[in-house]
């Protein structure tokens, strides 16, 4: 069995307002605030997508 986001499901596509929570791979500074790898964050999706592109997720 596989765990899927509703996102994951049809009809339920993630809109870029939405928000996901993700773990860090790498540190990452946001606002003036340190994150250090390992840390949890919850982010807009159009943020989520920055932030891969970058390998920090």
């Amino acid at each position: 069995m596989t765990d899927k986001t509703t996102a994951d499901k049809p009809g339920n596509e993630a809109k870029p307002s939405d928000s996901v929570s993700v773990k860090l791979k790498k540190a990452h500074r946001h606002g003036g605030k340190e994150y250090a790898a390992g840390d949890s964050l919850t982010l807009e999706v159009r943020q989520l997508e920055r932030l891969k592109k970058a390998g920090k997720v």
